[in-house]
């Protein structure tokens, strides 16, 4: 049986939802509304390329400030991944982005002095669910988890609906499936986007990638050191497996920082990284078929 389908634009790209369930058209109308309701409310909460977003609105501002719950449930995500990837990965990049060139406009013109990139744990507090504490102007830049965060939204609120069988995609980069047959997903080359290196079957879960090859400029990409500001250079894809989008997403670009060791302990996941030589390391738990020599 075919799925009822909705395409929709957000977060700068296209999502699409698809339900195997048989709902009325009325009800999948409904629900898909809201998603998409949902969906447009987080853009305008935490884009950075949004003017008067809030995550814009609050970036000049110092002291207590009273924010969404949801904004602390991402922060406390940062948090740990923070902690766990040497400092790496912080929501504060996005300053340094815009200063790169990455900016609302994508003038991708790298300005003369970057700014240091201010510690996670020294800026900011977590008062409790609805204040944060702030010890200097920054901009939060949820990049790195926001959108698994907004597929967890929707699968959470699909199941609240009782939709059991369904697929929350993305962008095609980041996807939730739930369903009772399995879902052959490809795992793009990140050297020539037309082909794809290997798939994997899924029937419950999230699977996120990420790669190198997308918003990158001169000799710089999406992912950035915070200590050094450059962009990691030998690892060119990543994907990984978690119960969690908000998660899997994090892991996803951690990845290309640090090696998936120092996640291993605290979070359950399954991995595989390409490196620029087109070599592969993957967890034992990703059941991917790769093709040619990999």
């Amino acid at each position: 049986m075919l799925p009822q389908k909705l395409a929709y634009e957000s977060m700068g790209t296209t999502w699409e939802i698809s339900i195997w369930d048989q709902i009325k058209e009325d009800a999948f109308t409904s629900i898909t509304s809201e998603i998409t309701h949902k969906s447009h409310e987080f853009d305008n909460t935490y884009s950075r390329f949004i003017k008067n977003s809030f995550v814009s609105k609050i970036s000049h501002k110092t002291g207590k400030i009273k924010v969404p719950e949801e904004f602390i449930q991402i922060l406390q995500l940062y948090f740990k991944l923070y902690d766990l990837s040497e400092k790496k990965l912080t929501p504060f990049i996005g300053h340094t982005l815009e200063e790169l060139g990455y900016d609302a406009d994508y003038s991708l013109i790298s300005q003369k002095k970057i700014n240091k990139v201010p510690d996670l744990f020294e800026t900011v507090k977590i008062i409790d669910t609805t204040t944060i504490k702030v010890k200097e102007p920054v901009l939060f830049d949820f990049g790195a988890v926001g959108k698994g965060f907004l597929v967890d939204t929707a699968t959470s609120f699909l199941k609240e609906k009782g939709v059991k069988r369904f697929l929350v995609n993305g962008s095609g980069d980041i996807s939730y499936v739930s369903n009772d047959k399995e879902i052959t997903v490809g795992l793009e080359n990140p050297l020539n986007t037309t082909q794809i290196i290997g798939t994997i079957k899924m029937k419950y879960g999230c699977m996120c990638s990420s790669a190198t090859n997308r918003r990158a400029w001169g000799k710089y990409n999406h992912i950035i050191y915070p200590q050094t500001l450059s962009s990691p250079k030998e690892i060119i894809a990543s994907w990984v497996i978690a119960d969690s989008a908000a998660l899997a997403d994090g892991l996803a670009t951690a990845l290309f920082m640090v090696p998936p060791e120092n996640f291993s302990i605290n979070f359950q996941f399954e991995y595989c990284i390409l490196n620029k030589d087109l070599q592969v390391k993957r967890s034992s738990g990703f059941h991917a078929q790769l093709f040619g020599k990999l």
